[in-house]
């Protein structure tokens, strides 16, 4: 009972968690990000000169890899989906017995959105960051969490994930975000 439980609720949940973090458009044009090429060896995330950074041309299952979720179980293959404004990558963990605790991790890109508009999913929002760039965690109860990435001034990448609990989602949305964070531009 359990197993089916987990398994009918959790694609609900993941999918209201990208819900709560829709607002309102933003005006303006989305332009590429200039191009830069870092330095052999380097693992710098493109940067703009003009301090904004474009998330056009970026693809959220690159943003979160099978290799980056490895350390959170075994996982199916991940999901492309387009969902309530954000390009969004996620992956459902396997599930071995009804004794096994669920997981989905994803990650969603919000083109014209910035962190100013993570909706309170019930739990409240903290502003903090992550490697040094603003972000906003949502907690989402009763078992998710939206840890919102800054990317320039009018776009974001939302790190979602639940789990048993919201405390615990938010704990691995932030070891997620840390994975994440990396890849993407600076400005």
């Amino acid at each position: 009972m359990t197993k089916l439980f987990a398994r009918a609720v959790l694609p609900l949940v993941a999918g209201s968690l990208l819900l709560a973090g829709c607002t309102g458009t933003q005006a303006g044009t989305a332009s590429p990000a200039s191009s830069s090429s870092p330095s052999s060896g380097s693992s710098e995330a493109p940067s703009t000169s003009a301090g904004t950074a474009s998330t056009a041309s970026m693809d959220p299952c690159e943003l979160l890899t099978s290799a980056d979720v490895t350390s959170f179980g075994q996982f199916k293959p991940a999901e492309k989906t387009e969902l309530a404004g954000a390009r969004s990558c996620r992956y459902l963990k396997n599930l071995q017995s009804a004794s096994d605790e669920s997981l989905s991790l994803g990650v969603g890109i919000r083109d014209s959105q910035s962190i100013d508009t993570v909706n309170d999913a019930g739990g409240g929002t903290t502003a903090g960051n992550v490697n040094g760039r603003k972000a906003v965690e949502a907690p989402s109860p009763p078992a998710g969490c939206t840890l919102a990435l800054a990317v320039g001034s009018a776009a974001r990448v939302d790190v979602v994930v639940t789990s048993t609990d919201a405390t615990k989602a938010c704990d691995i949305a932030t070891q997620v975000a840390d994975k994440v964070e990396p890849k993407l531009p600076k400005g």
